[in-house]
C-alpha cells in the first residue's frame, strides 16, 4: 500500500496498525507494507515454509498484502499479521484464504521459526475462529497440513477440526490430510484453553 507521497511506508508504528482481535499475548492486525521486512522471516524463510510449498518470492509480498486487503473488503475475513504484544514484533500470520465460495474458507497460519513452540499458533487460530463465528455466510472452514507437521495437526484437532480425507494440493505438490470445522460445531475457545 502506498502512502500519500506515493511511496511504501515500511516504518509504521505498531500502535498505529488496525487491530482485528487480541488476546493477552497477541494482536491480529491487518497486514501492511510495514510488515514486508518481518515477513521475510516467515513467508520468505525456506525452513519455515518447507512443508507449505516452499518460501515465497520477496518481490511478491506487496501484491500478497494487497490481495489480503481486498479479500478483507470482499469477504470480511482475511489473513492477518500476528504481533507479539510484549515485543511488538510480527511473529506470524494467521487467518483465512477464500476461493470464491462465501460459505467456505480455509484457515492458515505460519510463524517465524524462533516463535515455534510458544503457543502462538493455537492462540492466533483460536482468535481467528472466534472472528469467524460472527461471519454470517460462513458454513465450513477447512485446513490442511503436511503429514510430517504433527504440531500443526495437533493444533487443528485441539481446535475441533475433524479429519475428512487426504487431498492433492498443487501449491505443495503433495497429498495432505485435510480437516474441516462446521460453523455449527464451533465454540469460542476462551482464554482458559490458551
Amino acid at each position: 500500500m502506498l502512502n500519500e507521497k506515493g511511496t511504501h511506508d515500511l516504518c509504521k508504528n505498531p500502535k498505529e496498525l488496525t487491530v482485528i482481535a487480541e488476546s493477552p499475548r497477541i494482536s491480529l492486525v491487518s497486514l501492511e507494507a510495514s510488515h514486508i521486512e518481518p515477513l521475510k522471516q516467515i513467508w520468505g524463510d525456506e525452513s519455515v515454509m518447507s512443508l507449505c510449498g516452499g518460501a515465497s518470492d520477496f518481490s511478491k509480498f506487496h501484491k500478497t498484502i494487497e490481495a489480503y486487503s481486498e479479500q478483507q473488503l470482499k469477504y470480511g475475513l482475511s489473513v492477518y499479521g500476528v504481533l507479539d504484544k510484549k515485543t511488538e514484533e510480527l511473529v506470524g500470520t494467521a487467518g483465512f484464504n477464500w476461493y470464491g465460495d462465501p460459505g467456505e474458507t480455509e484457515l492458515i497460519y505460519h510463524f517465524r521459526k524462533r516463535s515455534w513452540g510458544l503457543g502462538f499458533a493455537f492462540e492466533a487460530a483460536s482468535l481467528c475462529l472466534d472472528i469467524a463465528m460472527t461471519h454470517s455466510s460462513l458454513i465450513r472452514i477447512t485446513a490442511s497440513a503436511d503429514s510430517r507437521n504433527l504440531a500443526s495437526i495437533h493444533i487443528l484437532e485441539k481446535l475441533g477440526f475433524k479429519f475428512i480425507a487426504f487431498q492433492w494440493f498443487e501449491d505443495t505438490q503433495q497429498e495432505e490430510p485435510t480437516f474441516e470445522l462446521l460453523k455449527t460445531d464451533m465454540k469460542p475457545k476462551g482464554m482458559e484453553e490458551m
